[in-house]
């Protein structure tokens, strides 16, 4: 399938040329906006998605596809479409909807790790000997096969960290009639070799079989060395869940996450009962009603496109988790090989820098699941507070590995630049003017631009002072000659403002954000020559280092404070460093 030729065409459309190599702080660089489905780029973008969907699900006779996007500032998802193919198993639904349910595959990790988090008696740090003391015993006399149990901790485990073989459910040996022996493979002694999976054919293996199993499993590093993707990891993961809060995993997951949520569809040991009417199950596919024991948490979950929409944005809505703790989750815990792909706990975090009308680097948080025929993908953008989720099934979908992720980033390469679009036309309307403070001789003026990270400062002067094309003189080592240079040897400054995190509401209902001004002095050929000079990618952008350099009496001098009307439209905006109220004229 040519999955994404289509429809990147369609959003390379609404993709501006950037001014120049942009390099904001990591993160939102506007508001996300609030009604993003209304707005007419975000239509046309639905439109031209759909339309190249439809000419790729027009390929398809056995494999069903379902796509829910959605803000979380609106009630009804942004983007929605589904597909039911001609030629069906039979059973479950023969009309694919929002609420058809699917296997999701490895997304089941998703639940053990964000449980291990809620719990106050799961410490991240602890050994899992702490909770599963009987993996003393899955030992090996062999330094070179031993397993470091006591250097593998319950955070390590989560993301991917431990060193830990990544299955042993799918071990060749599980099926003793495959031609191994003719592919160079040793015969296993009778009653040796492995003897428990879950999938068709076989049992499901138990706590005790995991144990017993990893004896003999050698690991792939030693803990905290490089990721490796481990379904053992979040098997054993699962069981700390349970010994932590001596229940089943599902039962802890109905009581802090499925109820939470209001995610009426997703289960784990089997499928929901309204799955004999609302299951998908792609002819062909084996495994949609197998159980997989301890090895459920880590590949066994049934959901669909509601639930999982709806288990986003309570990620998102800090409605699982505190807001420190998802702020805290939601970071790499390591890097992989690849410039474009890092590792959560269990995050498969992914970025790019064409996504959006400033060229900028988004983070995109996903995790990615297959089991059998079934495919998943759960997104979450945080810079625009969007929840996506990718959900396919079927024999022609399965044979390119990367059908799935290419509908994805379909979906994502359209909508992104559309709704970076009304964020900026909503941050136009809510702070875009001339900011005034008549008293003092200080102004500010701001606005917007499809290629600018941020809002553009035009120009910022306090006390009759050109803060701006100054703002390299704010340092220890300024003297009164740095202040006599003329207008024209001054550099060019370019100016942005950026929305920080923190904020207060008033008792009249206006609220108050801070904002943190980023400026940049160098050219373009600077900026260009130190890349070229350096061997790191990217390396002449260095914002986080100069965040917060110049203070003035314990302020920042590039903090501001927009104070913001019930109607969301800025009124006035405060330098504190400065000691300055600018109202909007």
């Amino acid at each position: 399938m040519r999955t994404s030729s289509i429809l990147l065409s369609a959003a390379a459309a609404l993709l501006p040329v950037a001014e120049s190599a942009a390099c904001p702080p990591l993160g939102p660089v506007l508001p996300a906006p609030l009604k993003p489905s209304s707005h007419e780029a975000v239509q046309k973008a639905i439109e031209k998605l759909t339309a190249g969907l439809d000419a790729q699900t027009s390929k398809l006779a056995a494999s069903g596809l379902s796509i829910g996007v959605k803000s979380i500032h609106e009630d009804k998802q942004l983007f929605s479409y589904h597909f039911t193919p001609n030629v069906t198993s039979g059973i479950g639904t023969s009309k694919i909807d929002e609420n058809t349910i699917y296997r999701v595959g490895s997304i089941s990790k998703m639940m053990p790790a964000i449980t291990a988090l809620q719990n106050a008696n799961i410490n991240f740090d602890d050994s899992i000997l702490k909770y599963i003391p009987e993996l003393r015993n899955a030992t090996n006399d062999d330094a070179l096969k031993a397993v470091a149990w006591e250097d593998i901790t319950v955070g390590s485990l989560a993301n991917h960290l431990s060193g830990l073989a990544t299955d042993s459910a799918m071990d060749l040996g599980i099926n003793p009639l495959g031609p191994w022996s003719k592919m160079g493979l040793p015969k296993i002694d009778q009653g040796t070799g492995p003897s428990c999976s879950g999938l068709p054919g076989t049992v499901a293996c138990t706590k005790s079989d995991l144990v017993r199993d990893l004896a003999k499993r050698p690991p792939v590093y030693l803990p905290n060395t490089s990721p490796v993707y481990s379904n053992v990891g979040f098997a054993l993961l699962g069981q700390v869940v349970e010994s932590a809060t001596g229940k089943p995993l599902d039962e802890v997951l109905q009581e802090n996450v499925y109820s939470v949520a209001g995610m009426n569809s997703t289960s784990f040991n089997g499928p929901v009962k309204s799955f004999s009417e609302q299951g998908f199950v792609p002819k062909g596919e084996v495994t949609w009603n197998v159980t997989l024991g301890v090895f459920e948490a880590a590949g066994g979950l049934f959901s669909n496109t509601v639930d999982l929409i709806a288990f986003g944005e309570a990620i998102l809505n800090n409605k699982l988790l505190s807001a420190a703790k998802t702020r805290k989750w939601m970071h790499p815990q390591a890097h992989t090989s690849s410039f474009g792909n890092s590792v959560g706990a269990p995050w498969e975090i992914v970025r790019g820098d064409a996504l959006t009308p400033d060229g900028r680097l988004v983070d995109v948080y996903t995790k990615s699941g297959d089991l059998g025929l079934y495919h998943a993908l759960l997104g979450l953008v945080p810079d625009y507070e969007l929840v996506v989720s990718v959900i396919t099934a079927g024999a022609e979908v399965s044979l390119k590995p990367t059908a799935r992720s290419e509908f994805f980033s379909a979906v994502i390469s359209t909508l992104l630049p559309a709704v970076a679009a009304a964020g900026v036309d909503q941050a136009t309307a809510a702070y875009e003017g001339t900011y005034v403070d008549a008293s003092t001789n200080s102004s500010l003026t701001l606005s917007t631009n499809l290629s600018a990270s941020g809002l553009v400062i035009g120009s910022f002067s306090a006390r009759g002072f050109d803060v701006q094309r100054h703002i390299n003189s704010y340092s220890l080592s300024v003297n009164e000659t740095n202040l006599q240079i003329p207008d024209a040897q001054l550099p060019n400054v370019e100016g942005r403002l950026v929305p920080s995190n923190r904020q207060k509401r008033n008792p009249d209902g206006s609220v108050e954000r801070a904002w943190r001004a980023v400026f940049e002095t160098r050219s373009d050929e600077a900026k260009q020559a130190q890349d070229a000079a350096l061997f790191w990618q990217g390396g002449s952008c260095e914002t986080w280092f100069g965040l917060d350099r110049a203070a003035y009496n314990f302020l920042s001098i590039t903090d501001f404070v927009v104070v913001e009307g019930c109607d969301g439209k800025a009124k006035v905006i405060k330098n504190p460093a400065f000691n300055i109220t600018l109202t909007k004229v």
